[in-house]
């Protein structure tokens, strides 16, 4: 490529990205002039974080092109092929929004033209959320958190032979031992006297409360007191 060439690919490249830039300038003029806030105003209300009818959500595009019950909200470049330019033009009178009061015939022509655009959406956070969610707004972190795990029955380990008094102790003392640390002795009557009253009425015991525990030589006294506070 000559001197001349080059000039001439630099100088048509920048054009095009200025073109570029002003364009995407201009989408952003307009949706946050014009779309956003009707969309706040007309749509929010029942389809958003807080609130989905139809298990709809329209305050991010990735939203919308998931859509809700009835399929995707939009299709990108296509207003005629959207259940949501559909619904606003109340064409069908069992599929009209929003329900209350129709939109103008401005603000329609507002969100066809959206919509015919492209539908322009700045980028923003919630659409990594979004992407990463199912239609329920879990993502996979949130399946595999323990609590909702299926209920198994796991084989209890060998662990703790020397001090273990149930199963559950058995795989405290394996992950102790997993990580080199060595189970706590037990504790003395006025520890968990003590322990008992804070974990069950969040106070300490009283001086004579502790005495009645400690001069209290029945086997089953630490199941009393249990029974006492509860």
């Amino acid at each position: 490529m000559n001197l001349r060439n080059l000039i001439l690919t630099l100088l048509l490249g920048g054009g095009c990205l200025q073109a570029s830039a002003a364009s995407d300038r201009e989408a952003l003029k307009f949706f946050e002039t014009e779309v956003r806030p009707l969309l706040a105003e007309a749509c929010f209300a029942c389809h958003d974080a807080d609130k989905q009818k139809g298990s709809l959500r329209l305050d991010h595009l990735s939203w919308m092109l998931r859509g809700g019950d009835s399929g995707p909200a939009i299709v990108p470049g296509n207003p005629s092929k959207s259940l949501l330019i559909e619904a606003v033009r109340r064409e069908d009178p069992y599929f009209e929004m929003p329900p209350k009061e129709a939109l103008t015939p401005r603000q329609v022509a507002t969100l066809e033209k959206w919509v015919a655009e492209g539908a322009f959406w700045p980028t923003d956070p919630n659409a990594e959320i979004a992407e990463k969610t199912d239609e329920h707004g879990f993502t996979k972190e949130d399946r595999e958190w323990w609590a909702i795990q299926p209920v198994q029955d796991p084989e209890v380990p060998a662990n703790g032979a020397d001090w273990a008094r149930n199963e559950i102790d058995q795989f405290v003392a394996r992950k102790l031992s997993e990580v080199d640390l060595k189970p706590a002795p037990d504790a003395d009557r006025l520890e968990l006297v003590r322990r008992v009253y804070f974990d069950l009425h969040g106070l300490p015991p009283t001086a004579e409360e502790v005495t009645a525990f400690l001069e209290d030589q029945r086997p089953d006294a630490y199941e009393r007191l249990i029974d006492k506070l509860l």
